[in-house]
């Protein structure tokens, strides 16, 4: 009996521990949550990774052609619409005057191909030696329309004339366009320097070019141009033709004498250097006669003919010709702003006492052709 009271008194705290433990238990298993189906839950799977990007990219869109430069349309000094390239790299030039104008526009550089008279030109020669390595392409008696073409320029720059016309034909049927410059009085001399720097893209340059030309006229004009008509001087210029030919009014020469505050006497006559009498020399009597550089005469021939020894500026000794132991400066060209202020210094020496032409002649050449006239050797003869 003894031992069946002690395995009791065994028992009995066994099952009190057990019925404490087992609720304990159920609750600590409670903690995780039953699925649906009350079996305990899986642990979750892992968030599923970003998508890899595919390995091969699409194809980039073909790469578009860079624009073409647009051409450029400008309207030359004979009226006629020109379409040129976005750029002007190469240029020919056909006439002595129009190479001076593009020199001096700053565009020396894009000359490729010249004419004959501008590689026999001293001064021409002296500024820009390589000039003489360049194509050459005619002259004014006779352009050489397949060599033009050969150094394919740009743009032509030509004057403008019946004879030109055919030229400027053929020209375009090759496709190459020609630019027709008129420099046949101030303000169409400034607008082709214009003109030459919009189609080179040499602003800057011809726009120094444009404002010499504005304060050296407007420095005339204070000092000549407000002389009363009456007390003008009346001048009588010999043209290329001899003694008896002069500067009618449709000449670039008739304004280099207004400039320098004189009276052209030849004012109403019209076209080219214009054959005239001795009579109606005698008849204008002059104040003063200009004869140009490359006349058929000198100063002396002037003052010792027998026909004009009744005219008064032969009479007074007041017969010059234009200076320049280099080139004519009464041509429709860059340096003829140099023949203004030298002719009112002959015309009206007190007015422009205070005006050292040399000086002035030597900046000149220095700003635009890059050597000053005492340094290429130009000496002021008259």
């Amino acid at each position: 009996m003894f031992s069946r009271v002690r395995k009791a008194r065994i028992a009995a705290p066994l099952l009190v521990l057990v019925m404490v433990l087992v609720p304990l238990l159920s609750a600590c298993g409670g903690a995780q949550s039953a699925g649906p189906s009350g079996q305990t839950p899986q642990p979750a799977a892992p968030a599923e990774e970003p998508q890899q990007q595919e390995e091969t990219s699409a194809a980039p869109e073909p790469a578009q052609e860079p624009a073409q430069p647009t051409p450029r349309t400008f309207v030359d000094q004979a009226g006629r619409t020109v379409t040129l390239p976005a750029e002007v790299n190469r240029v020919v030039t056909t006439w002595r005057p129009g190479t001076l104008l593009v020199i001096s526009a700053g565009g020396r550089d894009k000359i490729v191909g010249v004419d004959s008279s501008s590689q026999k030109s001293e001064f021409l020669t002296a500024v820009f030696p390589g000039i003489l390595d360049l194509p050459g392409v005619g002259n004014k008696k006779g352009l050489n329309v397949e060599q033009i073409v050969a150094v394919k320029p740009d743009v032509v720059f030509i004057w403008s004339g019946s004879d030109t016309e055919p030229v400027i034909q053929q020209l375009e049927t090759q496709g190459i366009p020609a630019f027709v410059l008129i420099p046949e009085s101030l303000d169409q001399m400034k607008e082709a320097v214009s003109l030459i720097g919009e189609i080179l893209g040499t602003r800057e340059q011809a726009q120094k070019m444009i404002q010499y030309y504005d304060d050296t006229l407007a420095m005339l004009k204070e000092k000549v141009g407000a002389i009363p008509e009456a007390e003008k001087l009346r001048v009588y210029m010999v043209g290329s033709r001899g003694v008896f030919s002069t500067v009618p009014g449709t000449m670039y020469q008739h304004f280099i004498i207004e400039s320098a505050g004189g009276i052209n006497v030849g004012a109403e006559l019209e076209g080219g250097f214009s054959e005239v009498s001795a009579e109606q020399v005698v008849a204008w009597n002059p104040d003063v006669i200009v004869a140009v550089q490359y006349c058929d005469c000198t100063v002396e021939d002037i003052l010792s003919n027998p026909q004009l020894q009744t005219v008064k500026a032969v009479r007074d000794g007041r017969v010059y010709m234009f200076p320049s132991s280099m080139d004519p400066w009464d041509y429709p060209e860059p340096r003829s702003i140099l023949g203004m202020l030298w002719l009112a210094t002959k015309l009206y020496p007190e007015r422009m006492a205070d005006v050292n032409l040399l000086e002035e002649v030597d900046t000149f050449h220095e700003t635009f052709f890059g050597k000053s006239f005492t340094e290429l050797g130009g000496t002021l003869d008259d």
